[in-house]
């Protein structure tokens, strides 16, 4: 590994190790980028390139996130560093480039995602203009209406007075599936109309205001139940009231009428329910709009205009000589009508009345603005009325000064103000361009929807001249001023200033009160472009009970009742027969009584091998009974479908009954005189009667034979199908075919005939019936049809679920629906079923949540549902919720850090594939990239974040012992070993002393060598014939050592309670005291070091006896590889196993019996040989003390009295 130069200093800047750092971070690892970033330069995290890029950015481009954390917190690298180029942050780069994770990352580190690049657009911007082609937001589209604002008078619908900052959903929309496709706000209340024409209104209702028939306030929007019959098509309001536009062209006006606004005829002083409005000057005409403002309203045609209310000038029309303040009814203003003029909307403020034409003539009456551009929308705020209309309410000089907005169809804004003479087009002081799809205009505010869905608040930032001001031409009291679209020669050009809403992202209308105080906006349903909607699969309800009918056994536990006809049986279900037949419901009903008289010499009662019981049919055919039961479990059988060939069945029992007889060895006049009567032909007289006898037996109509069996049976479904069947030419011809209704089974039918029950959580139980649970559920089938205790026992079945949950699963396992969960808007609950469907393996029933869940996807649920689809393997779900989040990312990209780092990784592939842009966006490796082939690929992740001592001490003892257990499975069984599983002391065992007497003189393996075998295994070690068959120490001759480049030392101890002698060939061990051990084991580690580089030769550990009959056994071990052979297999007596089993229980008596004081004295040196070999807080190393038997012991075991 090279060391960064001596002339590179923590100030380092240069180019030459900028370029370099920026070429490696595109290629190698993590770890390898590390180490390189760390020996290379001493200033890397802040270097440079010629473009203004920091390794910070070449790492949020290319996803790599532990670098990337590891440069911040480390290096103290500065996320908010901007490139040349662009004017890029780190965040900006992560999100061009689609790595999400890395993004989350920078923004827990407190990044900013507002921050600007050099053309103004923020992060949320770019992930905004990275939507895919097909995401159009359109008024059309299903909408949800967000309001913010001061919420005075409860006009936001929130259910509070409580103001808000930011917009908020309206959730009593979301909550019932309302879209809304208009939103008017006034002072006192709210209009808001659906897409399906229905009016809902909120607010303070005196006088009428809400068309609630009262003047009580309504917190939420509820539905003005006198239009429930009409379809309408706009709504308008002004402070006092409220007018409704039908798609028949009706007027409908409710509210205060003190102005006689309302055009009532004679004038109420207020209407608390909608009116309509009648008169004869719209006699024959069609309203197609109105407009509201507090002292008239105004309804066009497209022919001419007219307005109602209080005169003031607004009107359009000159004061009444007779000195009427007000006009009642709807009156057509004159001086637009004209045979050139067609109306084309119209617009109404508090002061004023804008009225455009189709040629884009716009008129203020008495004013008018000519413009040559089609408009698309027009609004005006202000104006004047005359005070002497009402000098009581009105002001002399008051009111405000008019202002006019315009929107074209290519997104341009024009303006047209009292206080010039002029129109302007609107310049936007903002940092780029943006063209608007609708607007709002107040007293001194704007609003602003682009079209690609962002909104914006606007004010007059005073205007700007570029060339110089054309006056027009004037006449008749009327300003005419030319504006041509296309050409900016002598046009002047208002400045608007303008700021980015909050959490607009999907816009498509906005609107706000005449002061500015209440804000609404329409933003589309972020489900609108999502097309990875989970899908149900197929029904197997018959298939599973096909296979139930199929499998039933007479000797199994699931049927309990068997049917026999002719010399056949069929074992079945009563609970399935009851529920499809009506002779079978009979016999079940009662014990007593099940059988009615004219039945009971057709069907007898008796028992079955297992004592269930057992029905014979005597006039019933084997094959039509057959039939019959697959109809019953199914809803089909074979003589319904068309093109089926039944089987000659006269035929078959033929030949059944020449087997039986055998006819080896016999003449075939012997054999003809043993057939049965039954079955010889009778020559012609056989054949007269074989229409007769084949309607009995089947033989030559096997339908009409069922169809007599089906009502026999009361089987009503299936005779009545069979009347669209013919047999014809030996097949089966479905001449109409009748669809039965789907099978379906309800729990509480056939209460009688319940077997089994099960009770949920809450203690609530729940009648069923066993052949139901078993057919389909292989849950309850292989607890409810094998011989285990729950099977037999009479006790219910205790589930590990709520009472509701458990009614889900019946309500499905017997009607194969639910429509509880179809039905139900809380998804925690769904959620909830569909954890509990994963458990049980109910596939269907699990995409039956997936779909409800996805139906009620929303920007506050979609990260949590993502998490929760990814742990419960719900991947249908996980889709939808990917797609969700990708094509909504500007809104949820701050809701995301609450998902883990592998949902994280996955979203951001994810992006990366629905994104078709990022297809192009690849930063290929550097081909003058330094070479990172020398520098160690360290683990980043645990190198950066280490585990606290106390887990790593944890996960190294079960790493430990899960090796141990898979070498175990080699071990021959014992029945020592019945117990199971192993602890550490009963792998690392004490050699036994037998072979010591035999003087044998072998190596011991290292027990980290032992559990990192391969699959062959090393065997090694010393050992009796009883050792040989441990799973750890076996006899091995030969050790060959390969040292690895790194090893790390583990020490364990086990201390014994018995004194056992080992002699090595050349001499005894000394028996030494505690403190002698102690001292020369430090001397031990301090020659050997903590880590040692390479292990060398192995030596044998050295094992000193105490004389406290402890024994205290170190194992220095260090990793190696070795190549073994396979363990000698001895041979076991019986006699040997039950001594061994004498001698493990007398140990295990011991070992109860052992004294107070002597388990306290191995807990003390238990403690002082931790402390002596400092095991806690020991990266290096592992060190385990632990107790260990004198020998095998008998496992302990509780006796049940």
């Amino acid at each position: 590994m090279s060391l960064a130069p001596p002339d590179c200093t923590p100030k380092c800047r240069s180019q030459k190790h900028a370029d370099e750092v920026v070429a490696a971070l595109t290629g190698g690892s993590e770890g390898q980028l590390r180490a390189f970033l760390t020996s290379h330069c001493h200033n890397a995290a802040t270097l440079r390139d010629a473009f203004g890029r920091t390794a910070l950015h070449l790492a949020a481009s290319l996803g790599k996130k532990a670098l990337l954390e590891w440069l911040l917190e480390s290096k103290s690298a500065d996320l908010m560093v901007k490139d040349k180029e662009s004017g890029w942050t780190a965040l900006h780069r992560s999100a061009f480039y689609g790595q999400i994770h890395c993004l989350i990352s920078l923004v827990k580190h407190a990044g900013l995602l507002s921050t600007q690049d050099k053309e103004g657009l923020s992060v949320l911007d770019l992930t905004m203009k990275d939507r895919p082609t097909h995401v159009v937001f359109k008024n059309t589209d299903p909408t949800e209406v967000y309001t913010w604002g001061n919420n005075t008078n409860f006009s936001l619908g929130h259910g509070n007075q409580e103001s808000r900052q930011h917009p908020e959903l309206v959730d009593v929309f979301a909550r019932t599936g309302v879209y809304i496709k208009q939103v008017v706000l006034c002072k006192f209340h709210s209009v808001f109309l659906s897409q399906k024409g229905q009016v809902f209104t909120c607010g303070h209702g005196q006088g009428g205001r809400l068309g609630h028939g009262d003047e009580q306030t309504y917190l939420v929007p509820r539905m003005v139940e006198g239009l429930m019959s009409h379809h309408c098509s706009q709504v308008a309001a002004a402070k006092d009231h409220t007018v409704v536009l039908t798609e028949e062209g009706y007027v409908y006006t409710f509210g205060l009428n003190t102005f006689h606004q309302l055009g009532l005829a004679p004038p109420p002083a207020s209407a608390y329910v909608p009116k309509q409005v009648f008169s004869k000057t719209l006699k024959g005409r069609t309203v197609i709009g109105v407009a509201a403002g507090r002292f008239h309203t105004v309804l066009w045609t497209r022919e001419a205009v007219y307005t109602m209310g209080l005169n003031g000038g607004q009107l359009g029309y000159l004061l009444d000589p007779n000195g009427d303040k007000c006009v009642t009814a709807p009156r057509q203003v004159s001086a637009l009508h004209h045979k050139d003029v067609t109306i084309a909307m119209a617009a109404a403020s508090d002061g004023a009345t804008v009225v455009v034409t189709e040629k884009g003539d716009v008129y203020l009456l008495y004013n008018l603005i000519h413009c040559k551009n089609d408009k698309r929308l027009v609004l005006v705020s202000g104006g004047s009325l005359d005070h002497r209309v009402v000098p009581q309410i009105l002001n002399e000089g008051g009111g405000e000064k008019v202002a006019i907005l315009a929107l074209d169809e290519a997104g341009r804004v024009f303006c047209w103000r009292s206080c010039g003479s002029s129109v302007r087009q609107c310049r936007w002081a903002y940092g780029r361009q943006v063209f608007m799809s609708d607007i709002a205009l107040s007293k001194n505010d704007m609003m602003f929807v682009t079209q690609e869905g962002e909104g914006f608040s606007g004010v007059w930032a005073g205007e700007y001249k570029k060339y110089g001001e054309k006056k027009g031409e004037e006449f008749r009291n009327m300003v005419s001023v030319e504006v041509c679209g296309h050409s900016d020669a002598g046009t002047l050009y208002e400045r608007i200033r303008l700021e980015k809403l909050p959490y607009v992202h999907r816009a498509v209308s906005i609107t706000m009160d005449s002061k500015g105080r209440n804000f609404g906006v329409l933003q589309s349903d972020p489900k609108t472009s999502l097309y990875e909607i989970p899908i149900i699969s197929p029904s197997s309800f018959s298939q599973h009970f096909r296979s139930l009918l199929d499998e039933a056994d007479e000797m199994d536990s699931i049927h309990d009742v068997t049917l026999q006809a002719g010399d056949r049986t069929f074992p079945a279900h009563k609970y399935i027969l009851s529920m499809r037949s009506e002779l079978f419901r009979k016999l079940f009903m009662s014990e007593h009584c099940g059988v009615d008289e004219e039945l009971s010499g057709e069907v007898r009662k008796s028992e079955d091998a297992v004592g269930c019981d057992l029905i014979i049919l005597e006039k019933i055919p084997a094959d039509m009974l057959e039939y019959v039961l697959h109809f019953i479990y199914t809803d089909s059988c074979e003589l319904l479908v068309h093109g089926a060939r039944p089987r000659d069945l006269e035929q078959e029992r033929l030949i059944s009954s020449l087997q039986d007889l055998g006819l080896r060895g016999r003449s075939a006049l012997d054999v003809y005189r043993s057939i049965p009567t039954a079955a010889k032909g009778d020559g012609d007289k056989a054949k007269s009667k074989c229409d007769k006898a084949g309607a009995n037996d089947g033989g030559a109509n096997p339908v009409k034979t069922l169809q007599g069996v089906a009502k026999k049976l009361g089987l009503g479904s299936l005779s009545a199908r069979l009347d669209g069947v013919k047999y014809e030419s030996g097949k089966i011809n479905v001449i109409n075919k009748k669809t039965g209704n789907k099978p379906k089974f309800y729990q509480k039918k056939c209460s009688y005939l319940c077997d089994v029950t099960l009770k949920s959580e809450d203690g609530k139980e729940f009648p069923c019936h066993k052949s139901v649970l078993c057919a389909r559920l292989e849950y309850f089938n292989s607890m409810l049809g094998n011989p285990w205790i729950e099977a037999t026992s009479c006790t219910a079945l205790e589930m590990p679920t709520s009472s509701e949950i458990l009614q889900v699963i019946l309500e499905y396992i017997y009607t194969d629906e639910s429509p509880t969960i179809k039905e139900s808007l809380n998804v925690e609950f769904v959620c909830n079923v569909l954890v509990v469907a994963d458990q049980l393996l109910i596939t269907r029933l699990k995409e039956m949540c997936e779909v409800v869940i996805t139906e009620n996807l929303t920007l506050k649920n979609a990260a949590e549902l993502l998490e929760f689809a990814a742990m419960y393997n719900a991947e249908q779900l996980k889709l939808s919720c990917l797609q969700f989040i990708v094509l909504n990312m500007a809104a949820l990209l701050e809701a995301l850090d609450i998902l883990s780092d592998e949902v994280l990784v996955e979203l951001s592939a994810a992006y990366r594939r629905m994104i078709p842009a990022m297809q192009r966006r690849v930063i290929t490796p550097y081909p003058g990239a330094p070479d990172l082939s020398v520098y160690e690929d360290e683990d980043l992740d645990s190198a950066f974040s280490p585990k606290p001592e106390a887990e790593l001490d944890h996960s190294c003892r079960e790493i430990l012992l899960k090796k141990a257990k898979i070498k175990a499975k080699k071990k021959p069984r014992r029945r020592s070993d019945s117990s199971g599983g192993y602890t550490l002391s009963d792998i690392i065992q004490m050699v036994s002393p037998s072979l010591v007497k035999l003087g044998k003189a072998n190596s011991t393996e290292s027990l980290q060598e032992l559990l990192t075998s391969d699959s062959e295994g090393s065997y090694m070690g010393v050992g009796s014939p009883r050792d040989m068959q441990s799973p750890i120490f076996h006899d091995k001759t030969e050790v060959n050592v390969r040292p690895l480049q790194q090893s790390h030392a583990v020490i364990l101890f086990c201390i014994c309670d018995c004194v056992i002698t080992i002699c090595s060939p050349a001499r005894p061990p000394p028996v030494l005291d505690l403190r002698t051990i102690m001292d020369m084991e430090a001397n031990s580690l301090q020659t050997l070091g903590a880590t040692p580089k390479s292990p060398g030769r192995y030596e044998t550990p050295a094992v000193f006896i105490l004389p406290e009959e402890i024994i205290y056994r170190l194992f220095i071990v260090t990793t190696y590889d070795a190549v073994g052979s396979p363990p000698l297999s001895s041979l076991v007596t019986f006699a040997t196993i039950v001594e061994e089993e004498k001698q493990q229980e007398a140990a295990l008596i011991r070992s109860r019996e052992k004294p107070l004081a002597l388990i306290q004295i191995e807990e003390r040196a238990i403690q002082d040989l931790l402390f002596h070999y400092k095991a806690r807080d020991n990266p290096d190393e592992l060190i385990v003390v632990e107790r260990s038997s004198r020998g095998p012991m008998a496992a302990p075991t509780w006796n049940k009295h």
